[in-house]
């Protein structure tokens, strides 16, 4: 509708050029010879547009001959309108099938040149699907590698405490294996998933802790901050655990008092969440590490630049570790 309403417009300034050249009769004639044969050449191109295959060699071999008879008959429903008498074998009919020609051939180019617009457009937009698959793939191979790092370190520390507990303290033996029953539950439930709230990833964090405050003793405690109505928002999984890893294996063990982890969540702009701990403090160079830079590149992937991870010295000593989400 849009397309035919331009052109009569662009026909009607044709017929208004012709007239103050002199060309062809009055005003109103040249107007209605111009709309007949504007409207028809487009008629006859969208025609042809929409009934050759898109990409094949038929339809630029079309366009001119469909220019062209568009012309002819736009010149003679234009002589039926008007009255005037057919003027297929005088000058003014070429003259008209000339400009016909050339004005139809300019808007059969910018057709073309559009729909190889929207064609180019299409393929961006699925090549766009295509590497947002692909980063899909990608964020599931690199949450792999972090439960492949993770949990077999954890797993074969807690079974060499466990059969050490068993015959000195069977009592806490059982409390041993029931935290990390829960955690092998949290966390097969979490990775078959396909989605996940940040309640989930707190409940695969706090039986991930038992285990190691089990193992730990004293030398370990840990809090949690985090309002009811945030356990219920959308959450990444493996994006808080690797955190709270590097804040137990290389802050809280290597010293002999320990330490605690407290993580803390909170809403403004975006969801903010904290992992503090009161550890050795940071290494050198600081914030670096595989499980680290698989967090960031997940963040990347997932959220582009508005996701962010900042490990710093914390202002009572250890490491405070920020992560930010968009709402």
């Amino acid at each position: 509708m849009f397309l035919y309403l331009g052109m009569a417009s662009g026909n009607a300034l044709i017929g208004l050029l012709l007239t103050v050249v002199g060309f062809g009769g009055s005003l109103g004639q040249n107007v209605v010879y111009s709309e007949c044969i504007g409207l028809s050449i487009c008629g006859l191109l969208h025609a042809v547009f929409a009934a050759a295959p898109r990409g094949g060699r038929l339809r630029p071999l079309l366009i001119l001959p469909a220019a062209a008879l568009g012309g002819l008959v736009g010149q003679i429903l234009g002589s039926l309108i008007t009255r005037t008498g057919s003027h297929l074998v005088s000058g003014v009919f070429l003259r008209s099938e000339f400009i016909g020609l050339f004005f139809g051939g300019i808007g059969a180019i910018g057709f073309y040149f559009r729909e190889r617009y929207w064609d180019l457009e299409a393929e961006l937009k699925a090549r766009e699907v295509l590497r947002l698959e692909a980063e899909k793939r990608g964020v599931e191979a690199q949450l792999k590698m972090l439960q492949a790092q993770i949990e077999p370190h954890f797993l074969f520390n807690t079974l060499a405490n466990l059969a050490g507990l068993i015959e000195s303290d069977p009592k806490l033996a059982s409390h041993l294996l029931e935290a990390l029953n829960r955690y092998l539950r949290a966390s097969l439930r979490r990775t078959r998933a396909e989605g996940g709230t940040l309640g989930d990833e707190l409940d695969l964090l706090e039986a991930y802790l038992e285990v190691f405050r089990i193992r730990l003793g004293p030398r370990l405690d840990y809090s949690f901050s985090v309002a009811p109505e945030l356990r219920g928002l959308p959450f990444p999984p493996m994006l808080l655990q690797p955190l709270v890893e590097n804040a137990i294996r290389h802050g809280i063990e290597p010293q002999v008092a320990g330490g605690r982890v407290h993580i803390a969540a909170s809403r403004g702009r975006g969801l903010e969440l904290t992992v503090r701990d009161t550890g050795r403090g940071l290494g050198d160079p600081p914030g670096d590490g595989v499980g680290l830079d698989n967090v960031r590149a997940r963040l990347a992937a997932l959220f582009g630049e508005a996701g962010t991870l900042e490990v710093a010295q914390g202002p009572e000593g250890g490491v405070l570790a920020t992560l930010r989400l968009p709402s």
